[in-house]
């Protein structure tokens, strides 16, 4: 089956947010490391979880790509996690504009992965 346009951005953007929480993650790590971080406040642990996630969404965007169907069950969980993440963008910023536009693309990415022609791109329905 002929991967739809919409599945192709979502894999391009998935691999590019994967490299990007990598790069940060290592950043973190490497500061505490070599720089002027201090051990023992937590960051090195956290760019480790960063570099975790980076991994999963790096990998969530090449199953999309090959339209795995555990890279659409990967998609959905971290699009609960991009709304969990709003949660406490709102009760850490106080902004509820910053929380809307935080949750924008985790409820387009729900609602895009629930469509008929996307769960059939990823073989869970019969055709």
């Amino acid at each position: 089956m002929k991967r739809p346009v919409g599945i192709t951005v979502l894999a391009v953007i998935f691999a590019a947010a994967g490299l990007s929480y990598m790069m940060l993650g290592f950043q973190m790590t490497t500061s505490v490391t070599f720089g002027p971080v201090p051990s023992g406040t937590g960051t090195w642990i956290w760019g480790w979880l960063i570099v975790l996630t980076g991994l999963a969404f790096w990998a969530g965007g090449l199953a999309a790509w090959r339209l795995e169907p555990w890279g659409w069950m990967l998609g959905h969980f971290l699009a609960i996690l991009g709304i969990i993440e709003a949660i406490f963008a709102l009760l850490g910023t106080g902004s509820l504009n910053y929380a809307l536009a935080t949750t924008a693309f985790p409820l387009i990415l729900l609602w895009y992965l629930n469509r008929p022609s996307v769960k059939k791109a990823f073989g869970l329905v019969e055709e």
